[in-house]
């Protein structure tokens, strides 16, 4: 008898998603970390090593109706952001951001959390969200072919921009 070997794939651990807020500051330099140098410039459009203070403070700052962030755990360990910031001049329209950590990506965890934000904001009365993203990369061609529009374009980045209901809708079949 013959014995098959597989190599065994590890198991990534299950997901937990909730609020992030301001005691989790901790976790913002944890999933900082683990985001690779090119992640964190097409996250933050520049060189970022380190978070400072008063921004580890801001993005933890979360009120749960102007400022919402969700952060999704593997074994109590940051995997994954994401957020959206209401505009002051314009109350039904908030921008939004996410990192997720280089391991993770592709597996659909930043889209999730997206959807979910949708929702949240949709009963905030946040009808819009925009996102600016740098031009050279594939997120811009991303967003495009799932239902974003550019509204700015300066070069080395783009503003698009989605209506929050068109991120609630199930994914048209391909």
């Amino acid at each position: 008898m013959v014995a098959l070997h597989h190599p065994i794939q590890p198991v990534a651990p299950p997901l937990t998603i909730r609020e992030l807020g301001p005691a989790d500051e901790g976790l913002l330099d944890t999933l900082h970390e683990a985001l690779s140098t090119r992640s964190r410039y097409q996250r933050y459009h520049g060189p970022k090593p380190r978070l400072a203070p008063r921004e580890r403070t801001y993005l933890a700052a979360t009120d749960g109706r102007d400022h919402v962030a969700l952060v999704a755990l593997a074994g109590g360990a940051p995997v994954a952001a994401a957020r959206f910031v209401r505009l002051r001049g314009a109350p039904d329209t908030a921008d939004i951001a996410a990192e997720v950590a280089d391991p993770r990506q592709r597996q659909g965890i930043g889209s999730d959390l997206i959807a979910r934000l949708a929702r949240h904001a949709a009963a905030v009365g946040v009808r819009r969200f925009t996102a600016t993203v740098l031009s050279e990369t594939g997120l811009r061609r991303s967003l495009v072919r799932r239902g974003w529009r550019v509204v700015e374009a300066d070069g080395p980045s783009a503003t698009l921009e989605i209506d929050v209901w068109a991120l609630l809708r199930p994914a048209a079949p391909r």
